[in-house]
């Protein structure tokens, strides 16, 4: 019987477009149940039903279909407190509509005593059950009563993390079973039984277990806390996240950016980006973000809601207006709505493209976690229902929760078993459903019949006979995918498709016969020849983004988990040689990067190997790495002198832009180490590579860190050579500063009264502890520019007698107290010396609070920057200006640097958003932009954003320079909670300045430099 609480059927039509809706006003409940539906805004001509809701359902953390379009819901009572005694009242219930009004009427509890339940999924006679630390596999007895739970993998973890447990389970087209894992949930997974040696690690990603083999693999590792996954109609995978980018392409193999942490391989060198330049929210520390649907944090809601993101649907239905299909819905949890992008193919891959947001809830409470479509064609979402989100483990609501149903117009009913259906009538379905959810179903019911050896010949020559015949791409990839989940593609019969006219066609065919079998078959004799020289040719020929990028993915994952032979190792030597030769300097980075990730696949035990082929490749990114590796690889061996010797044998021949990448890379591993032996052959390349005018510098660089003497005299004396130009002296103190050598800090301050290289010289004498040097800055600073004013106290703020130097000038007016920035007083703060910090006070002043000097300064600028005086800005001024004082730090429409935030897709359309984080950078800063409190062995402070960390050394971003600091050399090491970006930028601009640099920030597309 349906209870009270859906004694109506609750339908709303929505009278508004969703821009009209306002966020809610804070309450304390969510709006009743009875209400909920009704209360939500959605596009002209849909409908929102409340499917159910408290009491009958709580927290609905996850939910999929059966064969007969019922709902299997999983109540997760556990969180936030996870059982780690086995024992637990989670909830599975099956709600059925068997009137197809929008709201169940009738309910079965198929489990009560689940145990940390957090996704579900249903096949091969079972539910298949996220239950940390174990994924479960519980069978389907008759009258749908539970058989006895079995463990599928064990060694999920629940003890390291709250909220990051593994989640969102869903048959990918190829026939293993998919969900994603999160950052904190740091996990070795496997079958029960399997050592830990055997296990491979993952912590965030998605990862893929393959129900009849037994088999676990990671899929592609990175983002924060991905908690939704779904494929388009091309078969290409799209996860949901949190903090950091929203929305991924996640190509099998690939290693995404994180929010924070090291990669899962240590030898990426370099993470793969997400596939949207634009973000849910205004930006700022990942806390920013919270409440934004109730009422406040305008910023934050007009970009889309907030950064959480919980469930993913692409939408590929039969009821939603066209305009929807393969567009994608996903929860946004502190937005209370459901947020709606556009996925659009790109050269070499998929992009996000920002659409309207599709739903608001209007009620405070609403918390999206699982959205997927259903058999009708209507998008269902549940609501968790509560006032907090992932990191509210004291507070939870657990009395209450909803799912919606969401459709347009009234959604045509379906009753039927898709289990039930012949097999001729799954082939069809399979391959021409109008709704994807028909074909998935049908797919793996086909796949499910042939375990049990009950699929007949005649099904599977209909699916080769549509495989040839069908004209849509998408049918004929529906068919390819059936026969490989069904093991029964042979090679002869899928090769002719890589001359298929589609592009997404080819790429999936060439896919399947690198990853080879079970899934393929590739026959005996002439057929497995003829099969062979059909997919080398086919490599031989140039080939588009795209397709490479499947020959990546595909190469990466064959030679990670697969003995190499036969046709598929011909095939996939072939494959490599392909990528490195159609991989061009302006391919796009995503395509680069799976493409190192595929070479790196195919090193076992010879780092030699991976270098030869890397050398040979067009992409400077690739050749680079290539060395890295070899470097990292000979260390790790214990063998580094030989290493070098053979790395350094390669610039004796090789091209110019092949040597630049080796005197790069050895440049940039080298740096911070102490006491390394040049190879025996050195002296001979060196004389060589110094001769060409090309690679004079970087051979030199090299040269220094080997400690070759003869190089370091040359460059000692060109410090004072007038005749040398001013950049190439400049240089050599920048290379010579890091030896720390005696008399080179009496060098540097005779270099004080030298224009063309006294900024050089001024951050050089950072590095030595020498009580000369701030009598002597101080008396060449009248002479200095600003920006030689500012290296300079950056200087003396440095050590504790400089800092006390810096401060007697500060008295006597020598140096005026405004050359002062807030960073500097900062670092000197930073120096830990309580009469230091008290003479600060007294000298410069106190460092006001934040929210007091932004509140002030806020309303002056506020007052100052109307719309009517940015009406008068010149742009391209502004764009001028954007270089000097922004560009060294971030990137906008493609310029700058990548150091601080990229500034193209953040919400600077907002002025409230441009003046908070100009005037209090420090207010909503994201960890890894944080500033750093370094203190060296000889009392130095250091204070900056950490660019790189390896063993050896630790490049540091200050506010004026590069530094490359041995780990040897550190004493401490302290996180602040202060940015890099320095206070006061808009004080030491005209007003007219001012407004012209807002403009500009506030552009929607580049604009032309000034003429």
């Amino acid at each position: 019987m349906r209870t009270l609480a859906f004694s109506l059927l609750l339908l709303v039509v929505a009278p508004t477009t969703p821009e009209a809706a306002q966020p809610a006003k804070p309450v304390d409940g969510p709006v009743p149940t009875k209400d909920a539906a009704a209360k939500m805004t959605v596009p002209e001509g849909f409908k929102v039903t409340m499917f159910a809701g408290e009491p009958d359902i709580v927290q609905p953390i996850a939910f999929t279909f059966d064969d007969r379009g019922r709902m299997w819901v999983v109540e997760c009572l556990s969180y936030p407190r996870w059982s780690k005694d086995g024992k637990g009242s989670d909830r599975v219930v099956i709600l059925e509509d068997t009137d197809g009004d929008g709201t169940f009427n009738k309910k079965t509890v198929f489990m009560d005593n689940g145990v940390n339940l957090s996704g579900i999924e249903l096949g091969f006679g079972g539910v298949w059950l996220c239950s940390s630390p174990n994924l479960l596999f519980v069978p389907i007895l008759e009258g749908d009563k539970p058989g006895k739970p079995e463990v599928a993998l064990d060694g999920w973890n629940m003890t390291d993390t709250k909220h990051n447990i593994f989640n969102s389970l869903g048959w990918g087209p190829d026939g293993w079973l998919y969900g994603c894992n999160g950052i904190q949930a740091k996990a070795w997974v496997g079958t029960p039984g399997t050592p830990k040696e055997k296990r491979p690690y993952m912590d965030c990603g998605v990862w893929r277990y393959h129900p009849t083999r037994k088999i676990f693999e990671p899929v592609a590792h990175g983002t924060t806390n991905p908690f939704g996954l779904d494929w388009d109609e091309n078969g290409e995978m799209f996860i949901t996240n949190c903090v950091i980018d929203h929305l991924f392409h996640f190509v099998p193999g690939g290693h995404y950016q994180r929010m924070y942490g090291q990669d899962a391989n240590p030898h990426t060198y370099g993470l793969m980006k997400s596939c949207v330049d634009y973000r849910h929210w205004a930006g700022g520390d990942w806390t920013s973000s919270r409440g934004t649907g109730v009422g406040g944090k305008p910023e934050h809601s007009d970009a889309g809601g907030g950064h959480a993101h919980s469930g993913c649907a692409i939408y590929l239905g039969d009821n939603f207006p066209a305009e929807y299909r393969n567009t994608l819905f996903t929860a946004n949890i502190h937005g209370n709505r459901l947020n709606n992008d556009g996925l659009q193919r790109t050269p070499s891959g998929m992009k996000g493209v920002r659409r309207k947001d599709f739903l608001f809830a209007n009620d405070s409470w609403f918390r999206g976690i699982c959205v997927k479509c259903g058999p009708n064609g209507a998008l269902y979402v549940s609501d968790w229902c509560d006032t907090g989100e992932c990191h509210n483990y004291d507070k939870c609501d657990t009395s209450n929760g909803r799912i919606f149903r969401v459709s347009y117009g009234d959604p045509k009913q379906w009753k039927g078993d898709v289990s039930k259906l012949t097999d001729a009538e799954l082939v069809k379905m399979t391959v021409t459903a109008s709704n994807e959810w028909f074909s998935r179903k049908a797919r793996r019911v086909l796949q499910e019949r042939a375990v049990g050896k009950k699929l007949r010949d005649e099904p599977l020559a209909a699916l080769r006979a549509m495989l040839k015949d069908e004209k849509e791409p998408t049918h004929r990839l529906r068919a390819m995918w059936a026969l490989a989940t069904l093991e029964e593609l042979a090679a002869v019969d899928l090769t002719p498709f890589l001359q298929d006219k589609s592009d997404v066609v080819r790429a999936w065919t060439i896919r399947l016969l690198i990853e080879g079998e079970p899934s393929i078959k590739w026959g005996e004799g002439e057929v497995k020849e003829k099969a062979t020289i059909d997919s080398i040719f086919f490599l031989m020929k140039p080939q588009p983004p795209d397709v490479l990028l499947a020959i990546a993915s595909a190469c990466e994952r064959s030679q990670r988990l697969n003995e190499l032979k036969g046709p598929r190792q011909t095939i996939e030597l072939r494959a490599r040689t392909c990528l490195l030769h159609n991989i061009k300097p302006d391919s796009d980075p995503n395509l680069v990067q799976l493409t190192w990730y595929a070479l790196l696949g195919r090193v076992k035990e010879s780092e030699q190997e991976l270098l030869w082929e890397s050398l040979k490749a067009k992409h400077p990114t690739l050749r680079r790495n290539g060395v890295r590796f070899a470097l990292a690889f000979g260390r790790e061996a214990n063998r580094r002198t030989e290493t070098l010797e053979w790395i350094v044998e390669r610039l004796q021949n090789s091209p110019d832009e092949v040597r630049l990448d080796i005197l790069g890379v050895l440049r940039e591993a080298l740096a911070g180490l102490k006491g390394v032996t040049p190879p025996v052959n050195w002296p001979a390349v060196y004389e060589k590579v110094a001769s060409n005018p090309k690679l004079q510098r970087d051979a030199e660089a090299v040269a220094v860190l080997f400690g070759d003497k003869e190089a370091i005299g040359i460059l000692l004396k060109r410090t004072t050579d007038m005749g040398a130009t001013p950049e190439s002296r400049r240089a050599a103190i920048e290379l010579l500063r890091p030896l720390k050598l005696p008399e080179f800090a009496k060098t540097l301050r005779t270099l004080l009264d030298d224009p063309a290289v006294r900024t050089a010289a001024i951050r050089g004498l950072a590095a030595f502890a020498d009580a000369d040097t701030p009598a002597a800055i101080i008396k060449a600073y009248p002479k200095f520019t600003p920006d030689e004013k500012l290296d300079a106290v950056q200087t003396l703020a440095a050590r504790k007698e400089w800092a006390n130097a810096l401060l007697d000038a500060v008295e006597k007016k020598d140096v005026p107290r405004a050359d002062i920035p807030v960073t500097t007083a900062r670092q000197i703060l930073a120096l830990n010396d309580k009469a230091l910090s008290a003479r600060l006070d007294s000298v410069w002043g106190k460092i006001a609070p934040a929210s007091q000097a932004r509140a002030a300064l806020t309303k002056k600028w506020k007052e100052l920057l109307t719309e009517d005086t940015l009406t008068k800005a010149s742009v391209a001024s502004g764009r001028v200006l954007f270089t000097k004082h922004c560009g060294a730090c971030h990137k906008m429409f493609g310029e700058g640097q990548a150091v601080g935030p990229e500034l193209t897709g953040s919400q600077r359309s907002n002025l409230d958003y441009v003046l908070e984080n100009v005037l209090d950078p420090s207010a909503v800063v994201p960890r890894e932009f944080q500033m750093v409190n370094f203190t060296t062995m000889d009392d130095r402070v250091i204070s900056g954003i950490v660019l790189r960390e390896t063993k050896d050394a630790i490049t540091i971003r200050t506010t004026n320079d590069t530094v490359v600091l041995p780990t040897g050399d550190i004493a401490t090491r302290k996180q602040t909670n202060v940015s890099i970006m320095p206070d006061g930028l808009f004080e030491q601009m005209k007003p007219e300045e001012v407004r012209d640099l807002v403009a500009y920030l506030r552009a929607k597309e580049q604009v032309p430099l000034p003429k």
